[in-house]
């Protein structure tokens, strides 16, 4: 991981066609890279979650290069690695596991990201149905200690149809059911990194499990 993250490094400095193309045997090369670190997750983690073993790790990474054609920002690629494993693949809409490798800013996570509006209509219904379950992925030791949520997009106010003073009212105000953990630059390039990570995704399968079962009328698996 040290080399992709000299290359990230350098790419944000010049994030421009004239440099990637005099650097694109050396991406050519990390991205290859990547893609081994990615099948061997994909393994690991189907020892657990046996429905990941259906995907490639070619087809769960992202494309570097960014789609601009609505956005302010022109610089023509992501300045970051990054992998979606999930049933389905990583454009599917299921939860899943995503790797992100970007200096300074690396995470792991789980759960679901950007979820269509009537699964996460469904998932904060399982939550209130089903409260107790949900504190017990929120109040885990691990949980407590190492994750949060992703905060992004979060609500000010409860959504619609759900009362205020529910006890887990907070929770239902997340736009994202993404559990995350980050990691330094450190301990990306420490040897213990695959090991760690794999422990990390099997501790968060319960939210993969969590909303799967959320999502079982309108995503069957």
């Amino acid at each position: 991981m040290e080399k992709i993250l000299h290359f990230l490094s350098e790419l944000e400095q010049n994030n421009n066609r004239e440099w990637f193309n005099a650097k694109k045997a050396d991406y050519q090369l990390l991205k290859k890279d990547f893609e081994q670190f990615t099948g061997k997750l994909i393994l690991a983690i189907g020892q657990f979650d046996p429905g990941i073993l259906g995907v490639t790790a070619s087809g769960s990474i992202f494309r570097i290069h960014r789609d601009t054609r609505f956005s302010n920002d022109k610089t023509p690629y992501k300045n970051n690695f990054g992998a979606h494993l999930s049933t389905g693949g990583k454009n599917s809409g299921n939860p899943g596991y995503y790797f992100h490798v970007q200096p300074g800013e690396s995470f792991i996570s789980a759960g679901i990201y950007m979820p269509s509006s009537d699964k996460l209509k469904a998932i904060r219904k399982e939550i209130y149905n089903f409260p107790e379950d949900f504190r017990q992925l929120i109040e885990d030791p691990f949980y407590r200690k190492n994750l949060s949520l992703f905060e992004e997009d979060k609500l000010k106010r409860p959504p619609t149809g759900f009362p205020a003073d529910f006890e887990l009212i907070e929770y239902l105000k997340y736009k994202h059911l993404a559990p995350w953990m980050p990691i330094s630059d450190k301990q990306l390039t420490a040897p213990d990194l695959f090991d760690k990570v794999v422990d990390t995704y099997r501790r968060m399968k319960v939210f993969n499990d969590f909303i799967y079962r959320a999502l079982e009328d309108l995503n069957p698996q």
